[in-house]
């Protein structure tokens, strides 16, 4: 199997990976309630949520992409390996 070729099928197992991890719920991020927050609402809280829910969107995406890719280098699910060898014309 060609290098380019391996780390081509590599990359792609790390984004089906990625999603299916995203799908799983993998790395969100949920608050502890706390008594406080019950006696606010939403409207309260500042224009702050907005910056807050997107560095944890982005902090969340990073978790997932690193643990996709810890996946695929441990061997991953086998996909990297199938699709080389299905576009190599072989039997996996």
């Amino acid at each position: 199997m060609s290098e380019s070729l391996e780390a081509a099928c590599g990359q792609f197992e790390q984004v089906i990976l990625g999603q299916m991890l995203r799908t799983a719920g993998i790395a969100r991020h949920q608050e502890p309630i706390s008594r406080d927050d019950d006696d606010h609402n939403d409207d309260e809280r500042g224009d702050d949520s907005s910056d807050s829910a997107s560095s944890e969107d982005a902090f969340s995406q990073l978790i997932t992409q690193s643990l996709a890719g810890a996946i695929e280098r441990a061997g991953g699910i086998g996909l990297k390996s199938s699709l080389a060898a299905a576009l190599e014309g072989r039997k996996p």
